[in-house]
């Protein structure tokens, strides 16, 4: 199950719920102070790979 992150919008507090991909999130409550309806955040994630520098970059490369 994945980790979602979440701010509320009466408060701002951060907070992570582990939560299925199609689990309703009409129930979901800010702990700190139970407001309804927190926005759900873009979180990055970072995946390991072998055989690369950590600073490569992605962006093609120009040759002149």
């Amino acid at each position: 199950m994945p980790v979602y992150e979440y701010e509320c919008q009466k408060c701002n507090e951060r907070f992570e719920v582990l939560q299925s991909i199609n689990e309703d999130e009409s129930n979901l409550r800010c702990p700190k102070c139970q407001a309804e309806r927190p926005k759900k955040l873009l979180s990055v994630f970072s995946s390991s790979s072998s055989g690369k520098s950590a600073n490569a970059s992605c962006s093609p490369s120009s040759s002149t």
